[in-house]
């Protein structure tokens, strides 16, 4: 049994399910599915990092493009900074 990270069209955060293979993640997610959530785009194996904090019961965060904002260099975090709080008036 693997941890599987299943990504929503309308969702900026995925749903962590326990699954043997990305079908049953899929089936399983999609009993945890919340009006607005819109259809499920991704299935994808957590990675050893994200299955670490899985475990400690941490929130895991994941971009849509599978890069994680909680591991990476001070300066690749910094950067992401300046972004957010270039965009947040517009937020």
């Amino acid at each position: 049994m693997a941890w599987y990270l299943v990504f929503w069209r309308n969702r900026s955060t995925a749903t962590v399910v326990p699954a043997a293979s990305a079908s049953q993640a899929r089936s399983r997610a999609q009993r945890q599915q919340k009006r607005g959530y819109g259809a499920i785009v991704a299935a994808r194996r957590a990675n050893p990092q994200d299955s670490q904090l899985i475990r400690r019961g941490v929130w895991v965060r994941r971009r849509r493009d599978g890069s994680s904002p909680q591991f990476g260099s001070a300066r690749s975090k910094a950067r992401a900074r300046r972004q957010r709080s270039a965009y947040r008036h517009w937020l």
